[in-house]
C-alpha cells in the first residue's frame, strides 16, 4: 500500500513539473484566449459621468493639459478623452497612468485595418492590453469615425470589421474586466438624412461593450442657433438602444452662436445637454476642449461653470 501512493505522489510531481506556469500579466495571444475571456464586458455601471478630450495643443505633453484643465475649471476631470494617431510607444501607459490615476479613460488607437488584419502589430497590441492599468474603466478603439477613410477607399467596412474582431479578440486574452471594446462613429452615420447605416461598421454585439458617437452643434464650428438636446443626441440614442448597447458621447461641443459673446446661451445649452445625456442614461460625456474646425474651447466664465457642475 505505501509503494502504490508512493507511486501516485511520483506521479503528480512529475504531472506538475510538465504543466508551464502562465502569470496573470503574461496571458497568451488572442488565438489562444480561453472562452471564459469575455470579448465585450457589459459595462453596467448606470451612473453618466463628465470629463473632456484632452490635447497637446499648447502643452509639451498630456499630463500639462490634464493639469491645465483641471485649473481652469477648479475641479478634478472625472473622465478623459485621449487620441493615438498610431501604435503609442511601448511604455506609454507606464508613463500616462502616473497622471491619469483612477479616471475613466476613453481612447482611441488608428491604425490601418489593412495591417491590422495583416498581423503587423499583433506583438505591439498585445503589449498594449498587457500593461493598460487595471484600477478603472478603459474604453478603447481601434479607428474612431472610420466613414470618411471608407468612402476614399482606404478601406472597407468588412476589413474595418474584421480588423476590428482581431484587435477585441488580442485584449479579450488577458481576461481583463476593465478593457471595454467602443466602437466610435460619426453622429451623423446614425441620422436617417445621411443615408448611412451604422450597421456597416458594427462588428457584431461580442466585440461591443459600448458604441461611441461623436454628436456636435455645428460639427464645423458654424453653428447659427442652439439646436435642443433631442434634435442632436437623439439619432445616437435611438441607434444604440436598437443595438441593445449602452452609449457614450466620445466628442461633443458648440461654438458660440452669433450674439452670445458672454457664453450664456452655450452655458444654458450645457445643462440642458448634461441633463439630457444623464435622463438617457449615457457612459460617458466627454466634451471636445479644442479649435480644431471652430472655437469649440470653453474659456467664458459661464460656460466654464456650466461643465465644471456637469463633471462634479
Amino acid at each position: 500500500m505505501l509503494l502504490k501512493r508512493v507511486g501516485v505522489l511520483a506521479a503528480l510531481f512529475l504531472l506538475l513539473t510538465l504543466v508551464p506556469v502562465v502569470s496573470i500579466g503574461d496571458q497568451p495571444p488572442a488565438s489562444q484566449a480561453s472562452a471564459a475571456c469575455r470579448k465585450a464586458p457589459k459595462w453596467q455601471n448606470q451612473t453618466t459621468k463628465f470629463g473632456i478630450g484632452l490635447s497637446t495643443r499648447g502643452h509639451s505633453n498630456l499630463q500639462q493639459d490634464l493639469q491645465s484643465e483641471q485649473k481652469r475649471f477648479g475641479t478634478r476631470i472625472p473622465v478623459i478623452r485621449t487620441w493615438d494617431t498610431g501604435m503609442p510607444r511601448s511604455y506609454a501607459w507606464e508613463e500616462r497612468s502616473q497622471w491619469f490615476g483612477k479616471r475613466w479613460i476613453v481612447t482611441s488607437l488608428k491604425l490601418d485595418p489593412k495591417q491590422v488584419n495583416s498581423g503587423r502589430h499583433d506583438a505591439a497590441l498585445r503589449n498594449y492590453f498587457k500593461t493598460a492599468p487595471r484600477k478603472q474603466p478603459i474604453f478603447y478603439s481601434l479607428f474612431h469615425e472610420p466613414e470618411d477613410e471608407v468612402k476614399r477607399g482606404e478601406f472597407t467596412p468588412k476589413e474595418f470589421r474584421q480588423a476590428f474582431r482581431r484587435v477585441v479578440r488580442i485584449a479579450a486574452s488577458y481576461c481583463r474586466d476593465n478593457l471595454y471594446p467602443t466602437l466610435v462613429l460619426m453622429s451623423w452615420t446614425a441620422d436617417p438624412r445621411s443615408k448611412l447605416d451604422w450597421r456597416d461598421y458594427y462588428p457584431g454585439p461580442r466585440f461591443v461593450s459600448v458604441l461611441g458617437w461623436d454628436p456636435y452643434n455645428g460639427a464645423n464650428g458654424d453653428a447659427k442657433s442652439y439646436r435642443t438636446p433631442r434634435e442632436i443626441f437623439g439619432p445616437v440614442v435611438r441607434a444604440s438602444k436598437a443595438a441593445g448597447k449602452r452609449f457614450g458621447v466620445a466628442e461633443t461641443g458648440t461654438v458660440r452662436i452669433p450674439g452670445d459673446s458672454a457664453g450664456t446661451g452655450r452655458a444654458a445649452w450645457l445643462r440642458a445637454t448634461a441633463k439630457y445625456l444623464d435622463k438617457h442614461n449615457s457612459a460617458w460625456v466627454t466634451y471636445f476642449q479644442s479649435t480644431t474646425k471652430g472655437d469649440f474651447e470653453l474659456r467664458d466664465q459661464p460656460s466654464v461653470a456650466a461643465w465644471r457642475e456637469a463633471m462634479r
